[in-house]
């Protein structure tokens, strides 16, 4: 399979916790650089001694592109190559490394030992969020079944570090993030990250979390973000006005939280057949080059 890339968006902000967030994104692009993975990051404002070798840059100075905004620019350079799965991630997001972190350490080697045929059912994943999903209790239940192939759940989630097959190059189709979470104050309206997904499963195409890998989170969260300066409440009930916003546009049930809402995932699963709980199972020659039997 033609997979090899990781595009990434990039801005460090206004000064707050500048050297964390350059010491985070150094730590993800050695995991980039470990894993074979070939950067291309869209860096806004960047000084000179943000530049790093062995990457791939697109340089853009002025006014600040949002989340949404900004990962439409690397979606148009991908959708133009011949790859079929890319890495999508914010500057500080990456995966575990470890033994005990699922298939973490070898998901970039297997995912390119793979026929992207294995993949005809996905195309969207992302890894789960230790913050919010436990996982070792899991990853032991299905110790032997995720031998042989990785489980994927219905989810809606196009954020932080996701992986997207080249729906240009397979279907002739080129999805993008919705403007109208950009306010006319250039201001945030979060979720844009699950219309994007749900946007593909109304569609009739497919996104899930995969639980057999597993998000490293780094400690900088919503209310620290360089996106925006609300605080945790604030943020919280921001999140609600998008998915309120996207219930209204799928005819979705209208939520009354910003967490997961399991009402849109069976009301989705009734209009999409592909949207199941689904396995990827590896080519033979995978499971013998990357397992030891015992």
């Amino acid at each position: 399979m033609k997979f090899n890339k990781i595009y990434i968006i990039s801005w460090f902000g206004n000064g707050n916790n500048l050297e964390k967030r350059i010491r985070y994104h150094d730590n993800q692009l050695d995991w980039c650089h470990k894993n074979k993975l070939e950067p291309v990051i869209f860096a806004q404002n960047y000084k000179d001694e943000y530049y790093r070798s062995n990457v791939t840059y697109i340089k853009y100075n002025g006014q600040v592109l949002r989340f949404g905004e900004a990962r439409d620019q690397l979606l148009k350079i991908f959708y133009q190559t011949d790859d079929d799965f890319a890495i999508f991630a914010d500057n500080d997001a990456f995966l575990y490394e470890g033994s005990k972190y699922g298939d973490n350490d070898r998901f970039v080697q297997m995912m390119q030992e793979m026929d992207i045929n294995q993949f005809d059912h996905v195309d969207c994943f992302y890894p789960i969020n230790p913050a919010f999903v436990p996982f070792t209790k899991d990853l032991k239940k299905h110790k032997i079944s995720d031998q042989t192939s990785w489980r994927m759940r219905p989810g809606y989630v196009a954020a932080q570090f996701f992986v997207l097959k080249n729906l240009k190059k397979f279907y002739n189709k080129e999805f993008y993030y919705d403007s109208n979470f950009v306010l006319p104050d250039r201001s945030i309206l979060p979720a844009e990250d699950q219309e994007f997904a749900v946007n593909l499963i109304h569609n009739g195409y497919t996104s899930f979390a995969c639980p057999n890998l597993i998000k490293k989170d780094q400690g900088l969260h919503n209310s620290d973000s360089t996106w925006s300066n609300h605080d945790r409440e604030v943020w919280r009930q921001k999140c609600i006005q998008g998915l309120t916003y996207i219930a209204k546009k799928y005819d979705l049930p209208i939520p009354n939280h910003n967490s997961s809402n399991q009402q849109w995932i069976k009301k989705m699963m009734v209009r999409n057949n592909k949207f199941r709980h689904t396995k990827v199972y590896f080519k033979p020659n995978t499971f013998n080059n990357l397992f030891t039997i015992e």
